[in-house]
């Protein structure tokens, strides 16, 4: 058991990274800088360890360490493909090969050895505490999403062999759940729906703390929206990631054509870094534009009627949705893409999960000004009234001391 051992004042904090958590510019990244963020502002000493992929990475976890005036250590790892290799012989997951190192486990075990607790980023880095067993330091991982499931749902619409695959990390990743909720003392998932989740498909433990996701308001806020000619709908996310790729594809094949003919000025915008051939290729679909990769998200919440998050393949919560309801855009989502938002269907948020519906929920949207004024108005005081990070990360605080 971890921590019996651990102090009443807190001196520091070590967070071990999947990922250099700068810049917070997407869902993983954004989550691990706030929390960062919001230890530094409340007096801990915190440093961070993290893997590196490339020269750009050995870059980031520079600025992370300005930015916070902190220490940042990092290190390359193997080749991708012999650590695979190696996760298969050895009965390990792909999740945890991608990221495991015995160096940076040496490494982050030393920066650890006088620390008062470490948090982990994410399930696949459960291996790099074992060795802190029955120490002082507390251990405490944040699972964000019930990552055993997301990989089941994978199986269910994969055919061979990526349904083996798939099946099998499902399998790992949920042993990898097991033993943290054996041996780490707190474990945090994003939402209400997660940790019940998480106790149906996983295990029932009182370790378990609700750790939302937050708004920057610096960031993302409503403006003005002048009347133009023609009209936006809006999705972001980054685009090599199955589930947005599925929810987009869903989108245009299901949705887009009854749209564009309804409003012929109508234009979908797929913003987003790393489009893969698929999505590239919507950009041939009339009123489809496919952005890569832009410096400043903003803009096009601002330029947008209505945000869209048609997600057939979906775990915790997203905040593009959270984000495109901080700047009052109205969104339109199925049933997963609205899970763990404090939201109200039909007040703040249209939900469908059939075709018909979504369809018909966007046109309704982008034809009712009053509608579409009032849902996004409504979304906008849901985020303010219970989105602040000051407000979603007590619990973190509260659980090292």
């Amino acid at each position: 058991m971890f921590g019996h051992l651990w102090k009443n004042t807190l001196k520091s904090v070590v967070i071990l990274s999947h990922r250099v958590p700068f810049p917070p510019n997407k869902g993983e990244k954004l989550r691990t800088f706030h929390q960062i963020e919001y230890l530094h502002k409340h007096g801990y000493k915190v440093s961070v360890c993290c893997p590196v992929f490339n020269r750009e990475d050995e870059q980031y976890a520079i600025d992370l360490a300005e930015h916070f005036k902190i220490e940042v250590s990092t290190l390359a790892l193997g080749n991708q493909y012999v650590r695979f290799i190696k996760a298969i012989l050895t009965g390990r997951s792909m999740s945890e090969a991608n990221f495991y190192s015995a160096e940076l486990e040496t490494l982050f075990l030393q920066k650890a050895e006088s620390a008062d607790a470490v948090l982990l980023t994410a399930s696949s880095l459960t291996r790099y505490a074992r060795k802190l067993v029955s120490t002082k330091t507390q251990v405490l991982i944040d699972f964000m999403d019930v990552d055993s499931d997301k990989w089941a749902q994978y199986v269910a619409s994969a055919k061979l062999p990526m349904k083996y695959i798939y099946a099998r990390e499902n399998k790992l990743i949920r042993k990898l759940e097991l033993e943290a909720v054996a041996n780490f003392d707190h474990l945090f998932l994003i939402a209400e729906a997660e940790v019940n989740l998480f106790e149906k498909t996983v295990s029932k433990t009182s370790k378990l703390k609700v750790l939302g996701n937050g708004i920057d308001f610096g960031l993302y806020f409503p403006v003005h929206r002048e009347p133009k000619k023609s009209q936006e709908i809006l999705f972001t996310g980054v685009m090599d990631y199955k589930p947005n790729i599925d929810a987009v594809k869903w989108f245009v094949s299901n949705c887009w054509k009854q749209i564009k003919e309804a409003k012929p000025n109508c234009k979908f915008i797929i913003g987003g870094m790393n489009p893969t051939s698929d999505i590239l290729a919507l950009k041939n679909i009339d009123g489809v534009e496919v952005t890569g990769f832009v410096d400043d998200i903003k803009p096009y919440f601002d330029s947008a009627d209505l945000f869209v998050a048609p997600f057939q393949i979906a775990r915790g919560v997203q905040n593009k949705v959270l984000q495109a309801m901080a700047c009052a855009l109205p969104v339109v989502s199925t049933s997963l893409g609205a899970e763990g938002i404090n939201c109200i269907k039909g007040e703040n948020i249209l939900i469908s999960d059939q075709a018909s519906d979504f369809t018909a929920s966007c046109l309704t949207l982008l034809t009712d000004e009053n509608a579409k004024k009032a849902i996004g108005e409504a979304a906008h005081q849901l985020i303010v009234n219970h989105y602040s990070w000051d407000a979603v990360l007590l619990p973190l605080k509260e659980s090292i001391g």
